[in-house]
């Protein structure tokens, strides 16, 4: 695969938060007295904001801001048990090491992409997008082209790296490729790669602006 820069998704792809995610919205879950699965099958990918709404279409918006407030301080503050992903902090440090453009692109509000993403001990990128800063969440092409913008590039120049169907469906709108990370099902989810680690890819300079990225056992 061929591109001139990289944009990943944080929670599932980066960082294996998803024991604290679930956790968090079961405790919503109980809160307001929704069923457990439903709740947990229709979260991922998307806005906490709009997963609120989607939630409790009967609230006021005063109660949806309050129980956003109240999800985004849980979920701030709950790290218990989150990790990298294999490989994912030493694949972004040869990315900058290596002057390749990459970016974060994630649902997630910033304080709580921010508490995470620190866990991997990696500098901030300068393009970092959160759910605020897009109109539409995934898996409308909002983030994905707007971080590809941020980059200096077109969103067909960019590999995006994804666990969601909602993400990479997001970043198939964007007109990017994609890399799945931990998918059950790559062939149904039409995308390139499919990794478990970061340790998996080889990735070259093959111009100066240009980057080739394989998988280890496809070479």
């Amino acid at each position: 695969m061929q591109a001139k820069g990289l944009l990943f998704d944080l929670d599932g792809t980066l960082v294996n938060s998803l024991s604290a995610v679930e956790r968090c919205w079961l405790k919503f879950a109980k809160r307001h007295h929704l069923n457990h699965d439903y709740v947990l099958t229709s979260i991922h990918g998307r806005k906490a904001i709009d997963n609120i709404k989607l939630f409790l279409p009967d609230k006021p918006n005063e109660e949806i801001k309050q129980e956003f407030n109240w999800m985004e301080q849980l979920e701030s503050q709950d790290l218990d048990g989150i990790g990298e992903i294999p490989g994912a902090s030493k694949f972004l440090q040869l990315l900058s090491s290596q002057n390749i453009p990459w970016g974060i692109v994630t649902s997630g509000t910033k304080i709580v992409a921010e508490s995470r993403f620190n866990l991997l001990g990696v500098a901030k990128p300068p393009v970092f997008i959160t759910g605020e800063m897009v109109a539409n969440t995934k898996p409308a092409p909002d983030g994905y082209l707007q971080g590809a913008k941020a980059l200096g590039l077109l969103a067909e120049q960019c590999i995006v790296f994804e666990d969601s169907t909602a993400g990479i469906q997001s970043a198939f709108n964007a007109k990017c490729q994609v890399i799945g990370v931990n998918l059950l099902n790559c062939a149904q989810a039409n995308v390139a790669l499919n990794i478990n680690s970061f340790d998996e890819l080889i990735i070259k300079k093959v111009m100066p602006t240009d980057i080739v990225i394989s998988k280890i056992n496809a070479e």
